[in-house]
């Protein structure tokens, strides 16, 4: 069993409760993926029809056996990324990843630098990032696997703030079909559960609750989740979680290429008051 990365931890759970769902009060996505030959190319729209504002990326990556993954990347805000990952050529196992971002409209540019090593016990990265200015963002975390047991943890630090950005731990196992994802985000004020059942081959289920200390406040949230894969062509999602949101999805490949997504959130405290939320998205991988 390959170790992940620490963001990936409990991974499984929480595309129950997100993948599927496009839905805002009226959104509308459109994404598209290729692939010629050591060439990727992708784009991601996103159309808010109450607001009419579009967001979206473009990007292309280009794949080289011996010296490296080339990428670009545009946003329709005007900014442009140009990044170089190098994976396995200098010492096996470790990755390195530098990216530069500028806007030319708002004259801010980032430049980012990181390092990856991937062995079949640990998995662990380090990034550090600027504004070019007087802002420094340090970033890493460690995955170790011990008898089946996967413990990590996430550390930032702000130089603009003097202070941590990310103060994480997580542990995943599983026993049989279920799998446990324990966290505890910003230690000390968020602890978080999650679930996973798998019923059997198209049929998985989940939980995630979530308690939140805020100074003398308290609060907490249970959701719980399924998706099913009706047949090979369509699957339906559904969630509800104690502030009575209620949310549903069917995925429908019309065929080998384009992927339909209906999804909507109905607001069951308030049904009559309206504040109900639809999304329809495309998808388009040739």
């Amino acid at each position: 069993m390959s170790v992940p990365s620490f963001t990936d931890l409990g991974k499984s759970a929480r595309d129950v409760f997100r993948t599927g769902y496009h839905y805002g009060k009226s959104l509308i996505k459109l994404g598209a993926k290729t692939t010629s030959g050591s060439l990727q190319m992708g784009s991601d729209l996103r159309l808010d029809c109450d607001t009419s504002k579009m967001t979206g990326v473009a990007e292309a990556e280009y794949q080289t056996a011996d010296y490296g993954n080339f990428l670009q990347k545009w946003t329709l805000d005007g900014t442009v990324t140009l990044g170089y990952n190098l994976v396995g050529t200098v010492v096996p196992d470790l990755g390195l990843v530098s990216e530069i971002s500028y806007n030319p409209e708002t004259r801010d540019k980032t430049i980012k630098v990181g390092a990856k090593c991937t062995k079949q016990a640990v998995n662990a990265m380090c990034s550090i990032s600027s504004d070019m200015q007087s802002n420094v963002n340090v970033l890493g975390s460690m995955v170790t696997a011990i008898k089946g047991l996967l413990i990590g943890y996430q550390g930032g630090y702000s130089s603009e703030t003097n202070k941590m950005t990310k103060n994480d731990i997580g542990v995943e196992f599983s026993y049989q079909d279920v799998g446990f994802h324990f966290r505890c985000t910003s230690i000390p004020h968020e602890f978080g559960l999650s679930l996973l059942y798998k019923v059997n081959p198209d049929w998985d289920a989940a939980i995630n609750g979530i308690l939140a200390r805020n100074g003398g406040i308290q609060d907490w949230t249970l959701g719980a989740a399924a998706k099913c894969n009706i047949d090979d062509r369509s699957t339906f999602r559904c969630k509800f979680n104690s502030d009575l949101q209620l949310g549903m999805s069917l995925m429908q490949k019309l065929d080998e290429s384009v992927m339909l997504t209906l999804s909507f959130n109905i607001d069951c405290a308030k049904m009559t008051k309206g504040g109900h939320k639809v999304g329809l998205a495309i998808e388009i991988e040739p």
